[in-house]
């Protein structure tokens, strides 16, 4: 079976480990996306928060079936390694000082903390703690490294981080007794056009579609430059790289001076970090002319080809205020003019909200335990709400399914004997999603089924999240799709009522196919339709 991932990060553990350990992976061949990083099998096997083992590196998605990706460049925020200016918003607020202070990224706790969290080398913690670290110059050399072996057969390497464990683990036994995550030969291609695209997808081979998270990485947080630099830099995205990119998170964890962006720092992780400058706020000036250039409009929303190829937007991380900007201002103006402009949530979950005013009203409540009224869903405005849900479906965008935790609604301690930390939450997200256009009475009755065609998958997978239990990697998807499967399988004997919504699901074999949309199709088909017929 093939699979499709709206969002995840194939090669960033190879990345950073061939940039922190850069001379010896030149040396050992080992700087390519291909090269394992080796996983700790105890923190993967208790489906742990994914920083010690890989969920998504291209040997385990070519050994999972993974056909087709959408791969995200991220040029990694500062906000994660640079002491705040001030400690975040909270109670406690002189331990929350005295913790900023201790943990200033000029001591050591600070990069020890990094190292130990992530699981990254100590030279690369002290290359994004340093003040010259560009995000434009970052992403550049991310380019390259997915360049260097894009549409290149490769046998893949192994290196084993830590001393002790390189001293005493046995690569060969390694590979022998874990082969789906270890071990493979594959190619990847990164297609130029449709024409490119078409191709790919008949081979056998990993058709990856780039896309960037953060629209930071034009170096926006040099907020002295002229807005003009960060438009000649979409502009050197269009025409100068070495391949095309599908779509941009336009938001991400921290201000990027553009437009805002969602909470998303779990509480905890307020004490070290702060991301309240920007949060929340709508956009800026500047955000109307990026985001405009991305999409090839000019100010008065009008298609501009010599703007160069359309970048679509994600709007996941952004605020619910930034978003119902976005929609009022330039989704909804350009499909009254007939262009209609796909809407994409790469990796959400549904919020159990009615309308973005609802979340709005509500920023201040956002907290762990902050959940919609059924106690089902998680209720930051991160996540979709019902009117997100409608302007995905308006304009056929993606709704890509997360497979996080947090977002999927499991609350930080749950009650074990009512655990939803299964296919449950991410079946509870689905179905209120589809509901969500079921019971919209604007809807023909004839095209409320076309939602099912708007869903798939957005794992997340390499973003250190807490993967669902069961599905800690992309190995496990082929268990989801079957219990995917079952789950509406038994909701289809229960229609009358509650689940009319799978009133059109006549027998199994029916649910299979669904089942197939969500996991694959849905994604080849859409990218199909809006993939660039030329490039440059």
């Amino acid at each position: 079976m093939k699979y499709a991932d709206l969002h995840c990060h194939n090669h960033m553990r190879a990345y950073f480990w061939s940039q922190g350990r850069e001379p010896h992976f030149r040396r050992n061949n080992l700087d390519n996306a291909w090269t394992v990083i080796s996983s700790n099998l105890r923190s993967q096997s208790k489906a742990g928060m994914a920083a010690a083992y890989s969920q998504c590196d291209l040997v385990k998605a070519w050994n999972g079936g993974v056909r087709l990706t959408f791969n995200s460049l991220y040029p990694i925020e500062k906000g994660f390694f640079v002491s705040p200016e001030s400690p975040s918003d909270g109670k406690s607020m002189f331990l929350r000082e005295v913790i900023r202070k201790v943990t200033h990224h000029r001591l050591p706790l600070r990069t020890i903390l990094q190292m130990v969290y992530m699981r990254i080398p100590d030279r690369l913690v002290k290359k994004f703690q340093d003040l010259d670290y560009d995000y434009w110059e970052a992403i550049q050399e991310e380019v390259e490294f997915l360049d260097k072996t894009n549409g290149v057969e490769v046998s893949n390497q192994i290196y084993t981080p830590g001393f002790l464990r390189r001293a005493v683990e046995s690569r060969s036994n390694r590979r022998r007794l874990r082969p789906l995550s270890l071990n493979a030969t594959g190619i990847y291609r990164i297609p130029k056009n449709l024409r490119e695209l078409e191709t790919s997808l008949e081979k056998e081979e990993i058709t990856m579609v780039m896309t960037i998270e953060g629209a930071h990485a034009l170096g926006t947080d040099q907020a002295s430059l002229p807005i003009e630099k960060f438009l000649k830099r979409v502009d050197f995205i269009k025409k100068d790289w070495p391949f095309p990119i599908f779509f941009i998170t336009f938001a991400h964890h921290f201000n990027n001076f553009l437009c805002g962006h969602a909470h998303s720092i779990p509480d905890i992780g307020k004490w070290l970090l702060n991301q309240d400058n920007g949060k929340n706020d709508g956009f800026n000036e500047n955000g109307w002319k990026v985001i405009r250039r991305f999409l090839s409009l000019n100010q008065d929303n009008q298609r501009d080809d010599s703007l160069g190829y359309r970048i679509l937007i994600d709007v996941k991380h952004m605020s619910a205020l930034a978003r119902k900007e976005f929609y009022e201002e330039i989704v909804l103006k350009c499909y009254k003019n007939g262009d209609v402009i796909p809407v994409i949530a790469s990796h959400c979950g549904f919020s159990g909200k009615f309308s973005l005013d609802d979340h709005i009203q509500n920023f201040d409540l956002e907290n762990d335990s902050y959940f919609d009224v059924s106690g089902n869903f998680n209720a930051w405005n991160i996540n979709m709400c019902q009117e997100d849900v409608r302007i995905i479906f308006k304009t056929r965008g993606l709704f890509g399914l997360s497979f996080d935790q947090r977002i999927m609604g499991i609350p930080k301690k749950e009650d074990p004997n009512a655990s939803r930390n299964n296919i449950r939450c991410l079946w509870d997200n689905i179905k209120y999603i589809v509901k969500t256009i079921y019971e919209d009475t604007s809807v023909p009755a004839s095209e409320k089924s076309e939602i099912w065609d708007c869903i798939m998958i957005g794992t997340d997978f390499e973003g250190l999240i807490d993967p669902v239990t069961p599905y800690p990697t992309v190995l496990e998807f082929c268990e989801f799709e079957i219990d995917l499967v079952d789950t509406i399988n038994e909701n289809r004997s229960h229609v009358p009522g509650e689940n009319q919504f799978l009133a059109f699901l006549e027998s199994p074999e029916d649910t299979l196919k669904l089942v197939r949309k969500l996991c694959y199709d849905n994604a080849e088909k859409f990218v199909k339709k809006h993939y660039f017929k030329t490039f440059r």
